[in-house]
């Protein structure tokens, strides 16, 4: 099966692809944290939480908004998408 043709546009890859790929690795550093803090934790609540899972969980959801905000000024950057005026 050959690949899709979508994959090898030098519009597309840096432009929309670059942004999934940043949404992608926040939701796994996401899930990462979760499961650190579950592992840690066992449940009880600690207070204060440790910095280092402050830290990740933090860039975690600044990669997740950041890539799905690149994606769509990508799509909107290649023409995919636009608003009637």
């Amino acid at each position: 099966m050959p690949n899709p043709p979508i994959l090898f546009d030098p519009e597309f890859v840096p432009f929309v692809a670059g942004g999934y790929s940043l949404a992608l690795l926040g939701a796994v550093l996401l899930l990462a944290s979760a499961i650190w803090w579950s592992w840690a934790s066992d449940g009880v609540r600690l207070q204060p939480k440790p910095s280092l899972w402050r830290a990740l969980t933090g860039a975690a959801w600044v990669f997740f908004v950041g890539g799905i905000v690149w994606q769509l000024a990508g799509y909107v950057g290649i023409g995919a998408v636009t608003w009637s005026r």
